[in-house]
């Protein structure tokens, strides 16, 4: 595996990623070329363990990769973030897995939308999940269902009574991808639906958590770790999208003879100004937030197998307030740019799409404020946090009980 520096990793593919952009906007996907170049790379392997050959990445070395990415293009960072490389089987069959296909993963865990039977050695599964960004290209997916059973009714955790989820692994070729993405921004990530009817999945394929592995590294304490690319993400297209207003206000004065009014002036005007000053500080801020979160837990966890909650409030706050901010930013750049912005193919365009597709997602709008606040109100009550756990972007286990 390739041991660049992350962010150099990013940097190098750059020409490459600007030579597909029509064509990631066109085909809403990673081009092959593309995908062939990022795993060579080692960039889908980010959250596979060395010992498997992967990168088993340092954290905040691969949040600059996702940053820098993502400012080059926002579609390319997506799917360096989601499609990371997520290892949740055990060694012994990710081996025989690697000994004849590429780990290329996708699939939605957000969203349980599948039935599993018991079958001797397995499972037998059906179901339909949407938003699997990179299913086009993954060469495994993963789905969480339910537990059916024989009677056709829903299984049981006899313990607490709550639905018994069963996480499956298939292969590219045991499922059905259909073309349902066509969004706003984000228009390369193929983030489509797949499918799989009554499918057989060996037990040794499944597991109860997909966005976790039993491997010894503390990348591998919990789902946190790589939640975090959301922000590294949206700080990225932010700084994409300040670098392209400074590079509009830099070309619209080196031509003043033409264009309107409004636009010979763009940059001159305190108005533009301003904003491009305010940009520049929720996008900073945000990021040192970020950064700052994602720090003090992975340091946490080089000592504990479960990082502290409280480090794990803060990384769940700071994904949503970089996505807030950077959202706030972009389209502050985008209002004041006027119709200088506005065309298809200008980097400030695509930079405002990307930003509020990405915005959309469900852990970080501004809803999932709701239960960081419970915390901060309930912290220092006797019994305390209490926290709605039916809806909470803080990653378990809970100090709670229910």
């Amino acid at each position: 595996m390739p041991d660049a520096r992350l962010a150099d990793v990013a940097r190098s593919l750059e020409p490459l990623i600007r030579r597909h952009e029509d064509e990631l906007e066109r085909g809403r996907g990673l081009p092959r070329e593309l995908v062939d170049a990022m795993y060579d790379q080692g960039v889908f392997s980010a959250f596979v363990p060395r010992e498997l050959g992967g990168r088993e990445v340092d954290l905040l070395e691969w949040l600059d990769m996702i940053e820098e990415l993502s400012r080059i293009n926002g579609s390319v960072g997506w799917n360096a973030f989601i499609n990371a490389g997520v290892t949740p089987l055990p060694a012994a069959t990710m081996r025989r897995i690697l000994a004849r296909d590429r780990w290329i993963t996708a699939g939605n865990l957000a969203r349980v939308a599948g039935v599993a039977r018991r079958v001797d050695g397995g499972y037998r599964v059906s179901g339909r999940w949407p938003f699997a960004s990179g299913a086009s290209f993954a060469t495994y997916l993963f789905g969480v269902s339910l537990l059916q059973g024989d009677d056709g009714a829903l299984a049981t955790d006899p313990a607490t009574g709550a639905p018994v989820p069963v996480g499956a692994v298939f292969p590219a070729a045991q499922v059905t991808v259909h073309d349902t993405w066509d969004g706003l921004g984000l228009r390369g990530t193929s983030s489509v639906d797949f499918e799989v009817a009554d499918a057989f999945v060996p037990d040794e394929m499944t597991t109860l958590d997909l966005l976790a592995g039993p491997y010894p590294g503390r990348l591998f304490r919990g789902p946190f770790f790589i939640l975090m690319g959301h922000c590294a993400h949206a700080v990225g297209v932010a700084r994409g999208a300040i670098d392209a207003f400074v590079d509009l206000v830099q070309r619209t004065q080196a031509r003043p003879a033409r264009g309107s009014r409004r636009q010979l002036r763009l940059g001159q005007q305190q108005a533009h100004q301003v904003a491009v000053a305010r940009a520049e500080s929720l996008v900073q801020s945000a990021r040192l937030f970020a950064r700052d979160a994602a720090a003090r837990g992975w340091e946490d966890a080089i000592d504990n197998d479960v990082v502290d909650y409280h480090l794990r409030v803060l990384m769940a706050q700071s994904m949503i307030h970089c996505a807030r901010a950077a959202k706030e930013a972009v389209e502050l750049l985008f209002e004041r740019a006027g119709t200088s912005a506005v065309h298809r193919g200008q980097p400030l365009e695509r930079c405002y799409r990307d930003i509020v597709t990405a915005a959309q997602h469900s852990l970080v709008t501004e809803a999932s404020y709701e239960t960081i606040g419970q915390y901060y109100l309930t912290r220092g009550l006797p019994g305390g946090p209490r926290i709605d756990l039916t809806s909470t972007v803080i990653m378990p286990p809970h100090p709670q009980r229910s």
